[in-house]
Protein backbone atom coordinates (compact mmCIF):
# COMPACT_ATOMS: atom_id res chain seq x y z
CA UNK A 1 0.00 0.00 0.00
CA UNK A 2 2.82 2.09 0.97
CA UNK A 3 4.38 1.70 -2.56
CA UNK A 4 1.44 1.97 -4.35
CA UNK A 5 0.93 5.85 -2.58
CA UNK A 6 4.67 6.49 -2.97
CA UNK A 7 4.36 5.57 -6.93
CA UNK A 8 0.98 7.82 -6.68
CA UNK A 9 3.09 10.98 -5.75
CA UNK A 10 5.96 10.44 -7.68
CA UNK A 11 3.95 10.32 -10.67
CA UNK A 12 2.08 13.19 -9.44
CA UNK A 13 4.78 15.37 -8.79
CA UNK A 14 6.48 14.09 -12.38
CA UNK A 15 3.07 15.63 -14.32
CA UNK A 16 3.79 18.77 -12.19
CA UNK A 17 7.08 19.32 -13.03
CA UNK A 18 6.34 18.81 -16.91
CA UNK A 19 3.18 21.41 -16.69
CA UNK A 20 5.53 23.64 -15.14
CA UNK A 21 8.00 22.92 -17.85
CA UNK A 22 5.89 23.36 -20.06
CA UNK A 23 4.34 26.79 -18.98
CA UNK A 24 8.11 27.84 -18.43
CA UNK A 25 9.00 27.29 -22.34
CA UNK A 26 5.89 28.64 -22.87
CA UNK A 27 6.97 31.99 -21.46
CA UNK A 28 10.37 31.81 -22.63
CA UNK A 29 8.45 31.33 -26.45
CA UNK A 30 6.72 34.33 -25.93
CA UNK A 31 9.03 36.68 -24.38
CA UNK A 32 11.30 35.14 -27.46
CA UNK A 33 8.47 36.49 -29.87
CA UNK A 34 8.12 39.84 -27.47
CA UNK A 35 11.67 41.02 -28.96
CA UNK A 36 13.23 39.97 -31.91
CA UNK A 37 16.44 40.86 -32.53
CA UNK A 38 18.41 42.62 -35.40
CA UNK A 39 21.63 40.93 -36.60
CA UNK A 40 24.68 43.59 -36.87
CA UNK A 41 24.48 42.77 -39.89
CA UNK A 42 21.18 44.27 -41.04
CA UNK A 43 22.08 47.15 -39.47
CA UNK A 44 23.34 48.75 -42.87
CA UNK A 45 20.00 47.67 -44.39
CA UNK A 46 18.00 49.49 -41.57
CA UNK A 47 20.09 52.40 -41.67
CA UNK A 48 18.79 53.02 -45.34
CA UNK A 49 15.11 51.79 -44.55
CA UNK A 50 15.29 54.91 -41.86
CA UNK A 51 16.60 57.37 -44.47
CA UNK A 52 13.97 55.94 -46.97
CA UNK A 53 10.74 56.06 -44.91
CA UNK A 54 11.99 59.47 -43.30
CA UNK A 55 12.23 61.04 -46.58
CA UNK A 56 9.29 59.95 -48.20
CA UNK A 57 7.19 61.16 -45.22
CA UNK A 58 8.83 64.45 -44.37
CA UNK A 59 10.74 65.48 -47.08
CA UNK A 60 13.26 67.40 -44.74
CA UNK A 61 13.55 68.83 -41.40
CA UNK A 62 13.05 72.54 -41.47
CA UNK A 63 11.86 74.12 -38.17
CA UNK A 64 12.60 70.67 -36.42
CA UNK A 65 13.97 69.74 -33.34
CA UNK A 66 16.83 67.01 -33.03
CA UNK A 67 14.75 64.98 -30.54
CA UNK A 68 11.17 65.59 -32.92
CA UNK A 69 13.80 64.54 -36.16
CA UNK A 70 14.53 61.29 -33.79
CA UNK A 71 10.73 60.69 -32.95
CA UNK A 72 9.68 60.98 -36.33
CA UNK A 73 12.45 58.94 -37.67
CA UNK A 74 11.58 55.70 -34.94
CA UNK A 75 7.96 56.39 -35.75
CA UNK A 76 8.10 55.58 -39.24
CA UNK A 77 10.24 51.99 -38.63
CA UNK A 78 7.80 51.51 -36.37
CA UNK A 79 5.09 51.44 -38.45
CA UNK A 80 6.94 48.99 -40.97
CA UNK A 81 8.84 47.12 -38.70
CA UNK A 82 6.35 46.90 -35.46
CA UNK A 83 8.30 44.00 -33.87
CA UNK A 84 12.11 44.97 -34.28
CA UNK A 85 11.67 48.96 -33.03
CA UNK A 86 8.33 48.95 -30.53
CA UNK A 87 10.72 48.66 -27.56
CA UNK A 88 13.73 51.43 -28.65
CA UNK A 89 14.46 53.91 -26.13
CA UNK A 90 15.97 56.91 -28.10
CA UNK A 91 16.57 58.83 -24.89
CA UNK A 92 20.62 58.82 -24.95
CA UNK A 93 20.83 59.74 -28.81
CA UNK A 94 18.34 62.79 -27.88
CA UNK A 95 20.91 63.26 -24.77
CA UNK A 96 23.58 63.13 -27.74
CA UNK A 97 22.47 65.51 -29.94
CA UNK A 98 20.27 67.54 -27.92
CA UNK A 99 22.48 71.15 -28.39
CA UNK A 100 22.64 70.20 -32.43
CA UNK A 101 21.65 72.40 -35.09
CA UNK A 102 20.72 70.31 -37.81
CA UNK A 103 21.05 72.87 -40.31
CA UNK A 104 24.94 73.44 -39.15
CA UNK A 105 25.88 69.96 -38.06
CA UNK A 106 29.54 68.77 -38.69
CA UNK A 107 30.22 65.09 -37.99
CA UNK A 108 33.68 65.51 -37.68
CA UNK A 109 33.66 68.15 -34.49
CA UNK A 110 30.79 66.42 -33.17
CA UNK A 111 32.79 63.12 -33.25
CA UNK A 112 35.82 64.69 -31.59
CA UNK A 113 33.49 66.36 -29.16
CA UNK A 114 32.20 62.88 -27.62
CA UNK A 115 34.71 60.08 -28.43
CA UNK A 116 37.69 60.59 -25.42
CA UNK A 117 33.69 60.25 -23.22
CA UNK A 118 32.74 57.26 -24.71
CA UNK A 119 36.90 55.83 -24.90
CA UNK A 120 36.50 56.79 -21.29
CA UNK A 121 33.24 54.63 -20.63
CA UNK A 122 34.62 51.57 -23.41
CA UNK A 123 31.61 52.60 -25.22
CA UNK A 124 33.65 53.16 -27.88
CA UNK A 125 37.54 50.82 -28.84
CA UNK A 126 40.40 53.15 -28.99
CA UNK A 127 41.59 51.16 -31.45
CA UNK A 128 37.93 51.46 -33.62
CA UNK A 129 38.37 55.64 -32.84
CA UNK A 130 41.98 55.38 -34.47
CA UNK A 131 40.62 54.00 -37.47
CA UNK A 132 37.76 56.69 -37.79
CA UNK A 133 40.54 59.49 -36.40
CA UNK A 134 42.59 58.33 -39.92
CA UNK A 135 39.37 58.86 -41.80
CA UNK A 136 38.79 62.23 -41.09
CA UNK A 137 42.60 63.21 -41.07
CA UNK A 138 42.96 62.06 -44.58
CA UNK A 139 39.37 63.03 -45.54
CA UNK A 140 38.55 59.62 -47.20
CA UNK A 141 36.10 58.87 -49.97
CA UNK A 142 33.94 55.65 -50.08
CA UNK A 143 36.69 53.98 -52.14
CA UNK A 144 39.82 54.77 -49.37
CA UNK A 145 37.22 54.03 -46.73
CA UNK A 146 36.91 50.25 -47.62
CA UNK A 147 40.65 50.11 -48.46
CA UNK A 148 41.69 51.50 -44.63
CA UNK A 149 39.27 49.03 -43.36
CA UNK A 150 40.68 45.93 -45.21
CA UNK A 151 44.33 47.17 -44.20
CA UNK A 152 42.84 47.51 -40.34
CA UNK A 153 41.79 43.86 -40.74
CA UNK A 154 45.01 42.46 -42.01
CA UNK A 155 47.00 44.23 -39.05
CA UNK A 156 44.36 43.10 -36.26
CA UNK A 157 43.43 39.75 -37.25
CA UNK A 158 46.79 38.81 -38.51
CA UNK A 159 49.47 40.16 -37.67
CA UNK A 160 51.31 38.25 -34.63
CA UNK A 161 52.60 41.81 -32.83
CA UNK A 162 49.30 43.11 -32.51
CA UNK A 163 46.83 41.91 -29.84
CA UNK A 164 43.63 39.98 -31.81
CA UNK A 165 40.79 42.08 -31.79
CA UNK A 166 37.94 41.57 -28.65
CA UNK A 167 33.95 40.51 -29.45
CA UNK A 168 33.28 44.17 -28.95
CA UNK A 169 35.88 45.61 -31.21
CA UNK A 170 34.54 42.88 -33.54
CA UNK A 171 30.95 43.90 -33.12
CA UNK A 172 31.96 47.55 -34.05
CA UNK A 173 33.89 46.66 -36.78
CA UNK A 174 31.00 45.14 -38.68
CA UNK A 175 28.56 47.17 -37.95
CA UNK A 176 30.95 50.11 -39.06
CA UNK A 177 31.56 48.36 -42.57
CA UNK A 178 28.24 47.28 -42.74
CA UNK A 179 26.41 50.53 -42.52
CA UNK A 180 29.46 52.40 -44.83
CA UNK A 181 28.31 49.53 -47.53
CA UNK A 182 24.36 50.31 -46.81
CA UNK A 183 25.15 54.14 -47.23
CA UNK A 184 26.87 53.97 -50.37
CA UNK A 185 24.26 52.44 -52.01
CA UNK A 186 21.62 54.55 -50.43
CA UNK A 187 23.60 57.89 -51.36
CA UNK A 188 24.83 56.80 -54.74
CA UNK A 189 21.17 55.35 -55.72
CA UNK A 190 19.44 57.59 -58.25
CA UNK A 191 15.78 56.15 -56.83
CA UNK A 192 17.12 57.40 -53.38
CA UNK A 193 13.48 59.88 -52.51
CA UNK A 194 15.74 62.67 -51.22
CA UNK A 195 14.49 65.71 -52.47
CA UNK A 196 17.96 66.91 -53.04
CA UNK A 197 18.94 64.10 -55.07
CA UNK A 198 20.43 66.10 -58.36
CA UNK A 199 23.12 67.45 -55.49
CA UNK A 200 24.01 64.29 -53.25
CA UNK A 201 26.10 64.88 -50.22
CA UNK A 202 28.90 62.06 -51.56
CA UNK A 203 31.48 60.52 -49.09
CA UNK A 204 31.08 62.65 -46.10
CA UNK A 205 27.38 61.72 -45.73
CA UNK A 206 28.62 58.01 -45.94
CA UNK A 207 31.41 58.66 -43.56
CA UNK A 208 28.88 60.19 -41.01
CA UNK A 209 26.75 57.39 -41.28
CA UNK A 210 29.37 54.91 -40.68
CA UNK A 211 30.60 57.12 -37.64
CA UNK A 212 27.34 57.78 -36.24
CA UNK A 213 26.33 54.13 -35.78
CA UNK A 214 29.92 53.09 -34.47
CA UNK A 215 29.39 55.78 -31.36
CA UNK A 216 26.54 53.81 -30.44
CA UNK A 217 26.64 50.47 -31.27
CA UNK A 218 27.07 49.49 -27.25
CA UNK A 219 23.54 50.10 -27.46
CA UNK A 220 21.82 47.58 -29.98
CA UNK A 221 19.65 48.93 -32.33
CA UNK A 222 19.83 53.09 -31.44
CA UNK A 223 22.97 52.61 -33.68
CA UNK A 224 20.74 52.50 -36.74
CA UNK A 225 19.04 55.62 -35.84
CA UNK A 226 22.17 57.19 -35.00
CA UNK A 227 23.58 56.79 -38.27
CA UNK A 228 20.34 57.32 -39.75
CA UNK A 229 20.42 61.31 -37.93
CA UNK A 230 23.84 61.65 -39.05
CA UNK A 231 23.24 61.10 -42.31
CA UNK A 232 20.11 62.77 -42.53
CA UNK A 233 22.31 66.48 -40.48
CA UNK A 234 24.74 66.12 -43.20
CA UNK A 235 22.97 65.94 -46.32
CA UNK A 236 20.53 68.94 -45.20
CA UNK A 237 23.64 71.14 -44.00
CA UNK A 238 26.40 70.70 -46.79
CA UNK A 239 26.66 73.44 -49.41
CA UNK A 240 25.88 70.81 -52.12
CA UNK A 241 26.81 72.74 -55.03
CA UNK A 242 30.52 72.03 -53.73
CA UNK A 243 30.12 68.27 -53.06
CA UNK A 244 31.25 65.69 -55.76
CA UNK A 245 29.18 62.88 -56.52
CA UNK A 246 31.08 59.54 -56.28
CA UNK A 247 29.37 56.81 -58.60
CA UNK A 248 31.67 54.32 -58.83
CA UNK A 249 32.82 52.51 -56.07
CA UNK A 250 34.80 49.30 -55.57
CA UNK A 251 33.56 46.00 -53.93
CA UNK A 252 36.05 44.79 -51.77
Amino acid sequence: MKRIIFLLVAVSANALFVSCSKEQDSKDSNSAKEKIEIPLTDYGFYHNEALDLYYKKYKGIDGKTTGLIIDEMLAELKIKYPEQFKNMDTNEVKLAFQDIDPKKFDMYSFWNSKKEELYASNKVSKRLGSLVDNIIEDDMNYNQCMVAIENFKKVNYLSKTTSTLTVNEQNELVVLENVLKSSNQYWTSKSNPTKKTNSQPGSKAIVADTMGALMFVYSGPMSIIAGGICSLFVNEAIPYEAVPYEEESINL
